[in-house]
């Protein structure tokens, strides 16, 4: 049986997110460079990564381009009255409301069609991060809205979402048999040895042309190696009981920690998003 996961609070970005993650997890950037739109934390002993990542806002159709930072906006009408008189009417609106001296989503409900474009703007973040020769080992089911608990983001649209993604890189390095014939190239059967599981998170920003991403990166194939190499798999390789424990076991752990994610996630300085 495993042991209970002790949760501790992480300061994301100097302390501008914040959110509360496995205590054990390493910080990359200890380690190695990390880009300044990411936090990446490992696990001492797995290959499981949890990836934070601040993005361009996805728009219809998958384009990332941001508009003009959030503020005013001013409208300007002009009518002619019947005797030739001309009036200009100018309005200013603004866009964002205040809530406890930060700024809030002024639209936190979802307009027409809203949905399907969240949907979608997930399903692009979920691909845009494979690289060629990698692929999708299946097609993506529809990504689920859920609630962000923090007020910060609770006002905002938030979507989960889960798949497997092929590998072909770490099954090349593994193959030693002769090369298939092109027919059965051309059709590949799915192998567990190539399989990274991964489970995201998107919440919308829109007022700050942003998308916050989380991915929770499980090795499907690093599990079924390390029961090859204990020989609790099958020559067939891959389908004991024992590695599909230890499959099923880390998969579940990366399902608790996204779910506390999802009600710990806290955004504390609102100018990281105007950087």
């Amino acid at each position: 049986m495993a042991s209970a996961t002790t949760y501790g609070t992480r300061e994301l970005y100097g302390g501008a997110i914040t959110v509360e993650l496995p205590v054990e997890l390493i910080d990359s950037s200890d380690i190695r460079q990390i880009p300044d739109h990411q936090e990446v934390f490992l696990s001492p002993t797995t290959l499981t990564s949890i990836i934070f990542e601040i993005n361009d806002y996805v728009r219809p159709g998958g384009a990332a381009n941001p508009s003009p930072s959030p503020g005013p906006t001013t409208t300007t009408s002009t009518t002619t009255a019947p005797d030739g008189t001309t009036t200009t009417t100018t309005t200013t609106a603004v866009s964002q409301t205040i809530v406890n001296g930060r700024a809030a989503a002024a639209t936190s409900q979802t307009p027409q069609g809203g949905e399907e474009l969240d949907a979608e703007a997930a399903k692009y973040h979920f691909t845009d991060v494979i690289s060629p020769p990698d692929t999708l080992a299946s097609p993506l089911p529809n990504p689920q809205p859920v609630q962000m608990v923090d007020p910060s983001l609770a006002g905002y649209p938030a979507y989960m979402l889960a798949g497997n993604i092929n590998s072909h890189e770490m099954a090349a390095r593994r193959t030693t048999a002769p090369a298939p014939s092109s027919q059965q190239q051309s059709q590949p059967r799915p192998d567990p040895t190539s399989l990274v599981h991964q489970l995201a998170l998107l919440v919308r920003l829109p007022p700050y042309n942003a998308d916050v991403c989380v991915r929770v990166n499980v090795p499907v194939k690093e599990f079924v190696e390390a029961g090859q190499r204990m020989g609790s798999a099958s020559s067939a390789g891959g389908g004991s009981s024992g590695t599909e424990a230890m499959i099923a076991q880390e998969v579940g752990h990366a399902r608790d920690i996204l779910a506390r994610i999802v009600g710990t996630l806290a955004v504390r300085d609102w100018s990281l998003f105007n950087a």
